[in-house]
């Protein structure tokens, strides 16, 4: 669970907005700062359900469990930027339990969030349909290894981002969104590996839906066969958000 939920995402957050005067501007300037509402003491409750193969596919563990991310300050990079702290916790049982702390910056032409070791640029503005970019940009996403239940597997294999649809009304759970933005992370196959990767913002409120399929097999004679059966390992994981309160 431990290699789970460091890469969760992997993925799982918000980035973004300080509150004081040095962020208003941005509301007015781009297209982009409005879906990350942050403020010190805002905070996302999610559930994550993932499904983990393991032993060459003879071991297929299902996970349920909630995320809490919190908003609990500030600081500056030496480049003057400014760092909003993210503290995770888990909640597997009856308790939350503090697990890591991330972080996420923000500016007029992206959104910038560190994920355990990994920095990934997680949005471009203004937000267009379509619109590109090196999401991993900042590692070397093929060659960077993560280990799932014991295996090395390279995650960020081939993964381009896009935007996929803006400004759409979905439904999330049990939640109704007016103004909701897709952003495709990775969506490639081959006879060996799956890499699929969404995440979903709605205005005014943040990260609200993340979906990931990152599986590996050799049994490559089986190409009618749904991924869900063939896999050998890797994982299934679908985050969403469940509550979301200002400060």
């Amino acid at each position: 669970m431990k290699y789970l939920f460091s890469i969760l995402i992997i993925s799982t957050i918000i980035i973004l907005n300080s509150c004081g005067t040095k962020i208003d501007p941005y509301t007015n300037d781009f297209n982009g700062a409005e879906y990350f509402p942050l403020e010190i003491g805002n905070t996302w409750i999610y559930s994550i359900d993932s499904v983990i193969y393991d032993n060459k596919g003879k071991k297929i563990d299902t996970i349920n469990h909630l995320i809490k991310e919190f908003i609990s300050g500030t600081f500056e990079d030496n480049k003057g930027n400014t760092y909003f702290i993210i503290e995770r916790s888990l909640k597997a049982g009856k308790y939350w339990n503090t697990t890591d702390t991330w972080y996420a910056y923000l500016n007029e032409n992206k959104a910038i969030e560190s994920e355990e070791n990994l920095k990934f640029i997680k949005m471009i503005f203004p937000i267009r349909e379509n619109a590109s970019w090196d999401g991993n940009a900042y590692f070397d996403s093929d060659n960077t290894i993560v280990r799932i239940a014991g295996e090395p597997i390279k995650i960020y294999k081939d993964w381009e981002y896009y935007y996929l649809s803006t400004a759409q009304a979905e439904d999330i759970g049990e939640n109704h969104y007016e103004n909701v933005t897709t952003v495709v992370q990775a969506d490639k196959e081959n006879s060996l590996e799956k890499r699929y990767s969404i995440e979903k913002y709605a205005k005014g409120t943040g990260l609200i839906y993340k979906n990931m399929v990152i599986l590996n097999t050799q049994k490559t004679g089986e190409p009618n066969t749904p991924w869900e059966e063939k896999a050998e390992e890797g994982f299934i994981l679908t985050q969403k958000l469940i509550s979301f309160s200002r400060n």
